[in-house]
């Protein structure tokens, strides 16, 4: 296929590439990228970041019986302001959903921006309609996705605390309670050329006998643009900062014209996928930081470039 240069990677574009652009939306929008994804309803459900005329960020629910075809609602969603976000001078910037089903709930992360720099936020639902703020963290800490089921009796999450610079590398941390994280232990990751930068977590990570499969991103920066890949890796099942296998090949990166030109140039992204009853998976990313694309590939095949290629 034009486009998947990548001949060692599992991950295929789909044909209907990108699925959702400001023009496909019922409303006005500049943007619609960055989306969390989940099973919910007997639907695949994503919840969009959209950014208005105004650039102001807002959430929508976006359903589809196929993965492909997808109605977004009309309004965004409901989720108040935590404590730390009431106190900030600044309009909390809340971006970047993950969604982790987990205790008969609905978890999202999400990266917010405060007053003091990046947090990370977090909030429970059971409808996707209204949400419950459960805690905002210290800054300068981005990219969380939190496992779907506790690790050694603990809540756990994969985090990317931040440097000055706006680089970090992915860690792991832990919780009794949602609240109260601590245990932090970094990932020793490699680093390929084509995530010099930073890397952060991209999907829930989904559990296998071979170990916790994670999509992740990573960037460098080129002589114009600081340019974002996609890579993947296996975690070990009980203590997830170890990594079993990570290739130093990536798996997907900005090729085609909707992932090249947009807000943000050379951009592939992801923060949500689904794993089908047939065994494919499909990694929902944005191109370029403006429309939504959707990218497939068999788990057994992840696994296996995972195992062969470490």
């Amino acid at each position: 296929m034009i486009g998947d240069k990548l001949i060692r990677s599992p991950l295929t574009r789909h044909l209907s590439n990108p699925i959702l652009t400001p023009e496909m939306m019922p409303f006005a929008c500049y943007t619609v990228f960055n989306a969390g994804a989940v099973w919910f309803n007997g639907k695949y459900l994503l919840l969009l970041r959209v950014e208005n005329l105004r650039r102001e960020t807002e959430f929508y629910v976006a359903t589809s019986r196929d993965g492909v075809n997808f109605e977004v609602s009309d309004s965004p969603i409901n989720y108040p302001l935590s404590e730390l976000e009431q106190l900030s001078s600044v309009k909390a910037h809340r971006f970047d959903m993950r969604i982790t089903p987990l205790d008969a709930k609905f978890y999202v992360c999400h990266a917010t921006y405060l007053q003091w720099g990046s947090s990370i936020g977090m909030a429970e639902t059971t409808d996707f309609v209204n949400f419950k703020p459960i805690y905002t963290s210290m800054p300068a800490n981005r990219n969380a996705v939190l496992f779907p089921e506790k690790i050694r009796g603990l809540y756990c999450r994969l985090e990317r605390p931040q440097d000055i610079d706006g680089s970090g590398r992915m860690w792991v941390s832990y919780s009794p309670d949602l609240r109260y994280w601590g245990d932090s232990m970094p990932l020793c990751e490699p680093t390929p050329n084509w995530s010099l930068r930073k890397t952060g977590s991209g999907i829930v990570p989904i559990k296998t006998e071979h170990g916790w499969l994670e999509i992740y991103h990573g960037t460098v920066m080129t002589a114009s643009t600081e340019n974002y890949h996609l890579g993947v890796m296996l975690l070990d099942l009980k203590h997830p900062e170890k990594i079993i296998a990570a290739p130093k090949e990536m798996i997907l990166a900005a090729e085609l014209p909707y992932e090249c030109m947009g807000q943000v140039p050379n951009v592939v992204f992801t923060s949500g996928a689904i794993l089908q009853e047939n065994g494919v998976l499909n990694v929902y990313y944005a191109g370029a930081d403006t429309r939504m694309c959707l990218a497939q590939a068999n788990l057994s095949d992840l696994i296996d470039f995972c195992i062969n290629n470490a």
